[in-house]
């Protein structure tokens, strides 16, 4: 088979990455023991777009202020400004001009800070719509990190997901939704967002690479193989999808959760 090969702007590389909130613990896998390692992995896949949950403000400051070519969007969602856990997105502004951005809660009532049906916790899904400075085109983004606890949250937040996409994409431009879903592969929840969008791991044209899981729960010598984490599209090519496995010098994780980094190619 010959490779396929695409010049470097068609293709958009895009990290999903829990980060795991800084607790103030002091232990090994403490914030100040991660944060340099992890500023090193992104530095080494260089994703155009990176999407985080679970990010406090100082943490998300941390990270912007380490990647030099990047900005981010998003709010902390207990406060709908700088308290709490971020969904943020983070957008090469070489590549990419900033056309639209703004957040929602996953909930009964999404234009508020709010908790929805069963959940434990305030959810939200950050989103932006990028244009492509050397081509005009257009991509939205959306990140999210669904609830724990409860299952129907994460069903009526799925839902409400794609209703928004529809709602904001009257163009149909391709659509990346990007986070920490909570929902194995099995579940009701991911079957509802396949029935509109494409899970790119599952893309029948690529070979994933990495652990079959992204949930490591700071194991260090236990298969992963819970994914919970996910890159979804539409109207977009999958190039490569890939697990990082990647370790501190002492062998613990970087976070409870693997990166997932994926590659993909507007379609024609």
């Amino acid at each position: 088979m010959t490779p396929r090969t695409f010049e470097s702007n068609d293709i958009h590389s895009v990290i999903t990455y829990n980060i795991k909130y800084d607790d103030n613990s002091n232990g090994e896998n403490s914030w100040n023991f991660r944060k340099d390692a992890m500023i090193e992995l992104i530095h080494k896949h260089s994703p155009d777009i990176l999407g985080i949950q679970e990010g406090l403000i100082h943490q998300v400051e941390f990270l912007e202020s380490k990647m030099s070519h990047h900005k981010y969007v998003g709010v902390g969602r207990d406060d709908g400004n700088k308290k709490g856990e971020y969904c943020a997105i983070f957008f090469n502004e070489k590549k990419y001009k900033l056309l639209e951005e703004s957040t929602f809660w996953l909930s009964e009532n999404p234009d508020k800070v709010s908790i929805g049906w069963d959940a434990a916790l305030e959810r939200i899904c950050t989103y932006a719509l990028l244009k492509n400075i050397k081509d005009g085109n257009k991509i939205w983004v959306f990140n999210t990190h669904f609830d724990h606890v409860g299952n129907t949250a994460r069903e009526e937040s799925a839902k409400l997901l794609l209703e928004k996409i529809q709602m904001l994409n009257i163009n149909e431009d391709p659509v990346l939704l990007i986070g920490d879903f909570n929902a194995e592969e099995n579940s009701k929840v991911i079957d509802i967002l396949i029935q509109k969008l494409r899970d790119t791991k599952r893309d029948y044209e690529i070979e994933h690479k990495g652990p079959v899981g992204t949930f490591n729960n700071f194991l260090n010598n236990q298969e992963i193989i819970k994914r919970i984490d996910y890159v979804f599209s539409k109207g977009f090519q999958t190039i490569s999808h890939q697990h990082i496995d990647k370790k501190l010098e002492s062998g613990d994780h970087i976070s409870d959760h693997l990166p997932v980094f994926v590659e993909v190619k507007i379609m024609n």
